[in-house]
Order: C-alpha cells, then sequence, then structure tokens
C-alpha cells in the first residue's frame, strides 16, 4: 500500500504546467519560524534531531497567499523539517542560495533559468523531467517559483505548479564547530490540484494529500544530506529494528506536539543493513509518532491484518489471514490502484507477530515486494496513546513491471514509508473517532 504515495508524492511535487511570462509577486513573507515550537532555540531542535530527518507539525495559523486571490489569507497547517549537515553555516548558505546549482542537488531538476531579479527576490524557472517505464506517467514540465532571501533564510512562494498555492521556508542555524541546522517549513493547498495526470492521482488516492507534506520535507533534506556526504549507516541484527533515542521528557513533547495538531512526527532514520538470507540489505526505516485520546486498549484492533482494509477501502481489495499461532499469522493483502490511464495490481504476503498485547512485528514473506519490514507499538501516555509506527518500503528489481516503474523515480526506498506511515497513522486516527 505504501508504495503508491512514492510515485504520487514525485509527481505531487515535481509535475508542473508551463508559464509564458514572469513577474515578481508582492509577497510578505509570515511563514512561522521552524524553531517556534521549541522556544526558538537551536540546540533544544538539534536536541530532538540528532543524526536523523526530524519531521513535525505546527499549530494551524493564517497565512498570506496573494496568488490565491479567492482566499488570499487561508488557514495553513505547516509542516517543518529539520536536519543537522556537517559543514559551516556560510557552506550551507552558499549551496542554498545559488540557484543554478539545484540542478544536481535536487533529483529530476534538469535546468534552472532566472526569469526576473528584483534585489534580494529571484523567481525561477525550474525543468523536471521524471521519465518512468510507462509513457503515460512521464512528467517533463516546468516550474516557476519565487524566492526571497534574507540572513538565514530563504522563502519561496509557488507561481505555478501542481499544487499552485504553496509556499515554504529553508532556514539554517550555525551549532558551531563546523554543524549547521537546516530546516524547511512548508504548507501547499492540495483541494485544488491542476494537470489532467494530477488530478487522476489524488482522485484514486486521496489519502496521498495527508503524507504529502511529511514526503516533501523528507525529499528535500534528504538531496542535502546526500550532497554534504553524510555516509553513516546502521547495521541491524535479525529481528532488530532502529529506535530513536528519546528522553521521557522528549516523547512528552512528541505526543504534545501530535495532539495539539492532529498530525504525526516522523523520523526519518539513517541508512540500515539487515540480514537477509542471500546477504545484507540496505533499507530505509521511518518512525512516525501518532498522539491518540484513547487508552492502548481501545486501539489494539489496529494491530489486526484484517483491520487494514477498513483504512484503506478504495485500494485493498480482499484480506485473507492463517489460522493465530504462538508463532504469529501470515496474511495475502490485495490491492488494486487505478489511476484512470493505468491499473496497478499488486500482493502483499506478509507474517505478524505478537510478542505483546500493545505491539505488533510484520516482514513480507513472499509477494510482491520482498523488502518491507516494520512495527507497530501503543504506548500509554497520562492523556491517551502515543501510537509508534516504525515502517521500511523498497521495491527490489525482481518487483512487477509496473511496481518497477517506482524505481527510476527519486528515493524509491524512501518516499514509501515516509509518506506510508503519515497516511496510515492519520487515517487512524479519523477512523478511532468515528
Amino acid at each position: 500500500m505504501k508504495l503508491m504515495y512514492n510515485t504520487a508524492y514525485a509527481l505531487i511535487c515535481f509535475g508542473v504546467s508551463q508559464l509564458s511570462f514572469a513577474e515578481i509577486v508582492t509577497w510578505t513573507d509570515n511563514i512561522p519560524s521552524s524553531l517556534k515550537p521549541f522556544q526558538n532555540n537551536p540546540q533544544q531542535l538539534a536536541s530532538y534531531v540528532q543524526d536523523h530527518i526530524f519531521i513535525y507539525p505546527q499549530v494551524a495559523i493564517k497565512t498570506n497567499l496573494p496568488t490565491l486571490q479567492a482566499n488570499p489569507t487561508p488557514t495553513a497547517r505547516f509542516m517543518s523539517s529539520a536536519i543537522i549537515l556537517p559543514v559551516s553555516s556560510q557552506d550551507v548558505a552558499k549551496t542554498l542560495i545559488n540557484y543554478n546549482q539545484y540542478v544536481g542537488l535536487f533529483p529530476t531538476l534538469k535546468s534552472a533559468k532566472l526569469l526576473e531579479q528584483k534585489g534580494n527576490i529571484s523567481q525561477m524557472q525550474y525543468r523536471v523531467s521524471i521519465p518512468t517505464p510507462i509513457p503515460v506517467l512521464n512528467f517533463n514540465e516546468n516550474i516557476v517559483m519565487q524566492h526571497q532571501v534574507t540572513t538565514n533564510s530563504i522563502s519561496t512562494i509557488v507561481i505555478d505548479a501542481p499544487l499552485p498555492y504553496a509556499v515554504g521556508k529553508l532556514e539554517w542555524f550555525s551549532l558551531g564547530d563546523k554543524k549547521t541546522l537546516v530546516t524547511l517549513t512548508q504548507w501547499g493547498d492540495t483541494n485544488q490540484p491542476k494537470g489532467f495526470l494530477f488530478k487522476q492521482i489524488l482522485n484514486a488516492i486521496p489519502e496521498a494529500k495527508l503524507g504529502i507534506p511529511t514526503g516533501t520535507g523528507a525529499f528535500v533534506l534528504e538531496s542535502l544530506r546526500q550532497r554534504f556526504g553524510i555516509k553513516n549507516v546502521i547495521n541491524l541484527n535479525a529481528g532488530q529494528l532502529p529506535e530513536p533515542k528519546f528522553s521521557t521528557a522528549q516523547l512528552q513533547k512528541i505526543d504534545d506536539l501530535s495532539e495539539s495538531t492532529g498530525q504525526p512526527v516522523s523520523i526519518l532514520n539513517l541508512p540500515s543493513t539487515v540480514p537477509y538470507t542471500h546477504g545484507r540489505e540496505t533499507l530505509r526505516f521511518t518512525t512516525t509518532y501518532q498522539a491518540f485520546k484513547e487508552p492502548p486498549q481501545q486501539l489494539q484492533k489496529w494491530l489486526q491484518p484484517p483491520s487494514y482494509q477498513s483504512v484503506f477501502p478504495r485500494q485493498i481489495k480482499k484480506i485473507t489471514t492463517s489460522a493465530l499461532t504462538a508463532q504469529g499469522q501470515d496474511a495475502e493483502i490485495k490491492v488494486s490502484i487505478g489511476l484512470g490511464v493505468v491499473s496497478i495490481p499488486f500482493d502483499f504476503k506478509m507474517h505478524f507477530s505478537f510478542p505483546q498485547e500493545n505491539q505488533n512485528n510484520f516482514f513480507a514473506n513472499g509477494g510482491d515486494l520482498r523488502y518491507l519490514k516494520g512495527q507497530i507499538q501503543l504506548n500509554s501516555q497520562q492523556t491517551g496513546t502515543l501510537m509508534r509506527v516504525t515502517t521500511a518500503v523498497k521495491v527490489d528489481e525482481k518487483a512487477p513491471f509496473l511496481l518497477r516503474a517506482a524505481r527510476s523515480l527519486p528515493y524509491h526506498d524512501m518516499l514509501p514509508a515516509v509518506g506510508g506511515n503519515a497516511v496510515f497513522t492519520q487515517k487512524v486516527k479519523a477512523q478511532s473517532k468515528s
């Protein structure tokens, strides 16, 4: 299921229509700083980021969007993402304010052209190319953005794109000793997409809207991680999953952030190698936290495989489970995604185990995806439950043809879990309220 969000994110974030002219838009940035939930303290935020990409929501506020003429001050639910880079803030600034060098920095960007400039404001046209084995899903388009530079930030408003109404802000904060905290805070109106194919995708997978903010932040900061050469890899033992190291106070802060916004907090972990029979396989795990008011006992049904059909009723057509034994339970999940121009059917074959009453572990033991594993935990809090979902999904070279198309998209080993976790937890939260 989570695989489709990789395709959706790439098309959502980068497929666009062309403009024939450019004109500087008068815009006053009022995007909240990424530091706002952390007492405006870079060091405090850095203590949550550690070696990972930390993605967290901000409280909804009114924003300023002159391109949205019918409602120029919409309510925005901004999502922030943060990473610590092993370089000076001066080096980060040089990279981020050189828009021509975005080609090579962000996958799929093929060219960058300055359309107009006034002082610290630049309007840029970026050429995007996303080839796939399925010609009708290829994208070769232009996107237009307006950037405004300040001392330690770049604020951007989208002028023309599949999500035509969107804003974002990159910020950088020196942590000393050639360490820089880099953040992205962004929001886009996903209810007014442009383009036939783009609308088809969101009509087929409307849940993708829930994962777009998390996926966008992960895409941008992962590009920076790779540019500045962070090579750290975690070697996991059989059955082991990465576990973010947070104090009790930090977990309470994460719970508060999720509870106050209704949205998840995610950690994109460092690459991990996992033992398989053929050797060690590199996977990217995402750990996502979602706060619930219900106690763990009322959420235990979401640990059971049959419950997933009610979470994704449009996509999951059938779930067949074996008898539960001391070793666990097998499940076959049949999925079909219709995008109007193409239909993508595939099967999951999964094994679930339940080492504790508030936890399940799962991994692929057949089907169309070999590299899928993870865990769901229900952790009791004073105000309810903090659900923790840890997942890795990677499409391999032996997957069916339509699934292999995802391998031509950027970060196909990362975005399915990043976005899928965010979608899953928010869908479960919505179901729990009903």
